[in-house]
């Protein structure tokens, strides 16, 4: 008898230490910290937190932001290193395209645009172009006529000193001048677009304020050089290094080149008179231009 009572009483108190340990460590757990012993045996859930967050911390500080046009931009340089333009200008144009917030978005389209312009104007290659032989009787202006281009561009590209005299025979790189312009007011420049293609875009310096109100689309009306009153020829002397401007209907609107000296002219959309060279001989009246 005594000894199944000394079990009895043995087994009752070894219960009730569990169950008070068992308290003591929820406590410790749930509530607050006990001491070292405890923190030994189970840490308490502040610690468990903190650990957590600080781990987090830790692997978001170690995990850089990807910026997704980053490998696109590695790529085309290197092709352009390797002389590899066609596919130089693919990668680029995915970034515009695809990652217009990209980083290397600005440097992409920079880059492209080079490439681009350098293609246009040369007289070797004739992807886009036309390759024409002059027939008796044709002038240049009648052959820039029938592909829609422009006179000064088809001198330009074929380097011909004097636009009077033609040469039956000669061979003759056209480019129709096709292309889309669009005004940017928020970003500030003139994009030039073949279809979904991106081109080129040249920096706008000043813009006029009636323009972020009337947005729309408009054509080109004409092409000026130097003053109304010089009205100088394609091909004269004083040509090349005159002022250009093009004038745009509905709204009327002027945009010309200037060259940072002197007081800009008001009521014009102003880009660098360098800039204004290119794109005025990619420009034809009857282009389309989008003011957004």
């Amino acid at each position: 008898m005594k000894a199944k009572m000394l079990f009895k009483v043995s087994a009752a108190a070894f219960v009730l230490c569990a169950v008070v340990i068992t308290g003591l460590i929820a406590y410790h757990v749930w509530v607050d910290s006990l001491g070292r012993v405890f923190e030994r045996l189970v840490p308490a859930r502040n610690q468990v937190s903190a650990v957590n967050v600080a781990s987090d911390v830790v692997v978001e500080k170690s995990v850089p932001a990807l910026d997704p046009g980053e490998q696109f931009y590695e790529g085309a340089r290197d092709h352009v290193s390797a002389g590899k333009f066609d596919e130089a200008k693919k990668k680029l144009g995915v970034i515009i395209a695809n990652h217009p917030r990209s980083g290397r978005a600005p440097e992409a389209r920079r880059v492209l645009g080079e490439i681009n312009l350098d293609e246009l104007f040369s007289g070797t290659m004739t992807v886009g172009k036309v390759v024409h032989c002059v027939r008796p009787g044709e002038t240049y202006a009648d052959i820039a006529e029938i592909y829609r281009s422009d006179l000064d561009c088809l001198l330009h590209i074929n380097s011909v000193m004097d636009p009077i005299k033609t040469r039956v025979g000669q061979n003759l790189v056209v480019l129709p001048l096709d292309f889309h312009f669009v005004l940017e007011v928020e970003r500030k420049v003139v994009s030039i677009w073949s279809g979904e293609r991106h081109v080129c875009e040249f920096p706008v310096l000043q813009l006029v304020e009636r323009v972020s109100r009337q947005g729309g689309k408009t054509v080109i009306s004409s092409k000026v050089v130097g003053s109304v009153e010089e009205r100088l020829a394609v091909g004269s002397s004083a040509y090349r290094s005159s002022t250009k401007a093009v004038w745009l209907a509905k709204p009327v609107l002027k945009i010309m080149g200037w060259d940072g000296s002197g007081e800009p002219q008001d009521g014009a959309v102003l880009i660098g008179a360098a800039d204004m060279e290119e794109l005025f001989l990619l420009m034809r009246p009857g282009n389309e231009v989008d003011i957004r």
